[in-house]
């Protein structure tokens, strides 16, 4: 009998708190109209190797990620590693659900980009992209698959009088199969991979929020990511959030050997 008073009170404190958290639904939905709370999981290695021919940087960066929740509807997501040239750019690589494939349709893809850069090719699409920068951007069509290993690389590929060629490919783990996402130039004056990156998913195409339920659960994990062909691991990592923070259906947290980043978390 004397738990009975204790179950009330959990009870009415589970509902105040369903009630908190759809205030805080409706009350932030204003600063997402054009997407949910970003999560993102910073990596960090404290020194640079310094090449033989004198430059700093990563002569790659690798991890393996798997997309473990597809959202039902077609709709807009992009899970992306994002790192930076050392005195040059920003380079993204990732997967993504709506892509343009060179038929003209849309469907599943791998991307691979660079700001500023000088060219680029691959077996896909390969263009300059203007939506934020000029990017030079390759895209393939890839179906990748949920709950599916995918090995993903960037790698220094070689260079020429023109440049340096870094170039992206992805490895499906269940068969070792290698599909190269392209090949891009940047300029001779940059160096190598600087020390940090960065990974994240995002929502980008589809209906417009006005609630935490117009949010598509998606769910992806990051392998820690390494350096130099898995010989150099970071030093550090850290989660954080786009403002504001407490908007309650996304999350980042550790899991394993790597991180998960949800979105459209269910109340």
């Amino acid at each position: 009998m004397l738990l009975l008073p204790f179950m009330m009170n959990v009870r009415r404190l589970l509902f105040i708190a369903s009630l908190l958290l759809a205030g805080l639904c409706a009350a932030h939905a204003a600063d997402h109209r054009h997407g949910p709370t970003g999560t993102y999981t910073d990596w960090n290695w404290l020194a640079l190797p310094v090449n033989d021919d004198g430059k700093e940087g990563f002569l790659s960066f690798e991890h393996t990620r798997v997309i473990e929740l597809e959202p039902e509807v077609a709709v807009g997501y992009f899970w992306s590693h994002q790192v930076t040239l050392k005195k040059g750019e920003t380079a993204y690589l990732g997967l993504q659900t709506l892509g343009r494939r060179p038929d003209g349709s849309e469907g599943k893809v791998a991307i691979f980009s660079i700001w500023n850069a000088l060219g680029a090719r691959g077996p896909g699409l390969a263009k300059k992209f203007g939506g934020e920068g000029e990017v030079r951007q390759t895209m393939m069509p890839y179906d990748w698959q949920v709950g599916r290993r995918y090995r993903l690389r960037l790698f220094k590929s070689g260079s020429s009088r023109k440049g340096t060629e870094w170039s992206a490919e992805v490895i499906d783990e269940a068969t070792d199969e290698v599909s190269h996402i392209g090949t891009i130039t940047v300029s001779k004056k940059w160096a190598y991979l600087d020390n940090g990156s960065v990974m994240w998913p995002k929502r980008y195409k589809g209906k417009e929020i006005q609630d935490c339920s117009d949010v598509e659960h998606s769910k992806v994990w990051f392998e820690t990511p390494t350096a130099n062909g898995d010989r150099v691991k970071p030093e550090n990592h850290r989660h954080y959030t786009t403002e504001p923070a407490n908007f309650p259906n996304s999350r980042v947290r550790d899991k394993g050997n790597g991180v998960r980043q949800e979105m459209g978390v269910p109340r």
